[in-house]
């Protein structure tokens, strides 16, 4: 009987990427590389790049904003040179392949936000920020509250609504986050 040939399998990292989402969009089995982005390019890609360097306390959660200007360029220009890549400035496969994997940005909450994510919110919100309600996976009046506090200590327009600055913001000790606390990212 002869011998069907071997299928060859895909190296671990792209099958995790595709399974997770991370760095790149998952597309039947296939990864999508992010685009190859350099100073003043702006877009999706530039806000995946800034994401991963404000999580890696690189940025901060203001330089968030989709624009490929002079902070990212420098961070993108720090990172080349710590990872002994090329340094250019240019973010293309290969800065991307030493780039920690990618998370999309945490989702945003607000008043009448249901679900397991309010529930981790007011989790963390309770050690130590202020929350006196249920766990109970409802962002109501005492959720939205809290979250107005902590945006006003933060330095962050008190909206009461958990945006992507709001889960960025330094929340304690050893550069926590409300996004790290929750444990939304790793």
């Amino acid at each position: 009987m002869p011998r069907r040939p071997e299928r060859r399998r895909r190296p671990a990292y792209l099958e995790e990427a595709s399974r997770t989402g991370f760095l790149g969009h998952a597309n039947e089995g296939r990864v999508d590389m992010p685009a190859t982005i350099k100073l003043g390019d702006t877009g999706d890609d530039v806000k995946r790049l800034q994401r991963v360097f404000a999580r890696m306390k690189v940025l901060g959660p203001d330089a968030v904003d989709g624009v490929f200007g002079q902070p990212t360029d420098q961070a993108v220009r720090d990172f080349q040179q710590s990872e002994g890549l090329l340094v250019d400035g240019i973010v293309g496969p290969v800065t991307w392949s030493h780039l920690p994997p990618y998370r999309e940005a945490s989702p945003a909450l607000q008043t009448g936000s249901l679900g397991p994510v309010v529930a981790m919110l007011q989790g963390v919100l309770k050690t130590g920020f202020g929350y006196s309600g249920a766990i109970d996976g409802i962002f109501g009046p005492l959720t939205t509250d809290v979250v107005r506090q902590y945006q006003a200590s933060s330095g962050l327009p008190a909206s009461g609504a958990v945006d992507e600055r709001t889960w960025m913001a330094p929340a304690g000790a050893a550069g926590a986050t409300l996004e790290s606390l929750s444990e939304l990212v790793p």
